[in-house]
């Protein structure tokens, strides 16, 4: 049932847009379309939205054998264990190269609907010269969170270190190292967060930076935005 409430119905459409409702709720979305005007402009706003953050998945192809894989599931039982490996290449496939996309569009989503009593900003973090996505930094209420969207590790004697740039600095200005598990959470979001910032994450002691200023490769970097 099509929801009245204006931010369940703007909910409804994004999740509509993002492709994760189920087939009778978007078999249901797409018939009331015509005749509902306020679920057609919040579909239109979210497709503005999100489609453009397709761009940021590079194109892949699937692993050779996937398509063998899947008709030999149809056509003949598969031992358990080789479906679950077959399952996880499959899944690290896809979150390697359109994860972040995925992820970047709930965040998107999640932004929109969640109200915040000041600006919210995202930065996609890369490697230099490259456009594949390595870190994704979201900031709003509730802080700054840095995740990884890479596999990418730096050696077992060595962590990443964030830092940031606020716009016109010379300096960057340590955030903290970030954990082994991919993931830093920092509250209040740092002063130096705001629009046109840098983030840079570099490759440092175990502990940190002894000098206060990135003293390995910066491996990530990214413009900070306000959404």
């Amino acid at each position: 049932m099509i929801p009245k409430d204006p931010d369940d119905l703007h909910i409804l459409a994004g999740e509509y847009v993002l492709g994760v409702l189920v087939e009778p709720e978007a078999r249901e979305v797409a018939g009331a379309l015509p005749t509902n005007t306020e679920l057609r402009r919040a579909v239109a706003f979210w497709e503005e939205q999100l489609h453009p953050l397709a761009e940021l998945a590079a194109a892949a192809d699937p692993p050779s054998g996937t398509w063998e894989a899947i008709a030999a599931r149809i056509t003949r039982p598969v031992p358990r264990p080789a479906a679950r490996n077959f399952w996880g290449n499959v899944a690290l496939w896809r979150w390697s190269t359109a994860g972040f996309a995925a992820a970047a569009a709930s965040l998107a989503l999640w932004i929109a609907v969640t109200p915040a009593p000041g600006p919210s900003f995202v930065a996609v973090l890369h490697p230099p010269q490259q456009d594949q996505a390595g870190w994704i930094a979201t900031a709003g209420r509730f802080g700054l969170v840095v995740r990884a969207v890479t596999t990418a590790t730096p050696p077992s004697d060595r962590a990443f270190e964030l830092w940031a740039i606020a716009p016109g600095a010379a300096r960057p200005r340590s955030l903290g190292v970030i954990p082994a598990n991919g993931e830093l959470r920092l509250s209040p979001p740092p002063p130096d967060l705001s629009d046109g910032a840098t983030l840079a994450i570099s490759v440092e002691p175990l502990g940190g930076s002894p000098t206060q200023q990135p003293t390995g490769p910066v491996v990530f970097v990214g413009s900070v935005k306000a959404v």
